[in-house]
């Protein structure tokens, strides 16, 4: 029996063709579907990588501002405690040489143009900054009213000074200032300050 070999090598190349079609291009296919699995995969880890080395980064730079962050936490405090905001006014007036004579708070009144919201990160939701006035009656001269201004302004608190007024003493009591050479007046100064 002769075997025809054109006929022969079309039923091998069909026979081969079959096969291929049955095996080996189902491993193929799930082949090329792994390596774009791999490929997805891959692009996944590298942009999480890169995603957690900028938090790494962040939570770096955050430890490096630690002490700018506590002064703003302090610029703002969280509560309203008038008890620290008197004894410091107290202390730095007493470091400055002035007599602090009264204090008068008040909460202002905050219009719906001015109101200031901030995010907190540890609530999640917004705050409301609230101003609180104050009216300080001191005793001093102006180079201690001077000094005790400049310890406002160089405090961590955030005060805003409104206005300045002041009066000269009486006239027997001028008369026993002038031999000290130094004038004493009464100063009166309305102050606001910030918290939430």
């Amino acid at each position: 029996m002769e075997i025809n070999k054109p006929i022969a090598t079309i039923i091998i190349l069909v026979i081969t063709l079959v096969i291929i079609f049955l095996f080996a291009w189902p491993k193929y296919q799930e082949f090329s579907d792994l390596q774009k699995q791999l490929i997805e995969k891959q692009s996944e880890y590298n942009g999480k990588s890169v995603y957690f080395q900028k938090i790494a980064q962040t939570i770096l730079e955050i430890e490096n501002k630690k002490d700018s962050l506590e002064k703003i936490n302090n610029a703002l405090p969280d509560s309203v405690a008038f008890a620290p905001l008197v004894y410091f006014l107290q202390t730095k007036g007493a470091e400055t040489g002035l007599i602090l004579q009264t204090i008068t708070f008040s909460q202002i009144p905050v219009s719906s143009v001015d109101i200031q919201q901030t995010a907190l990160p540890d609530t999640g939701g917004l705050r409301e900054v609230k101003e609180i006035g104050l009216t300080v009656s001191m005793l001093g001269n102006y180079q201690g009213l001077k000094n005790f201004l400049s310890a406002l302004e160089k405090s961590s608190r955030i005060f805003e000074v409104n206005t300045i007024s002041f009066a000269s003493q009486s006239s027997a009591a001028r008369a026993s200032n002038q031999q000290n050479q130094s004038q004493i007046y009464n100063f009166a100064l309305s102050l606001k300050t910030h918290t939430y």
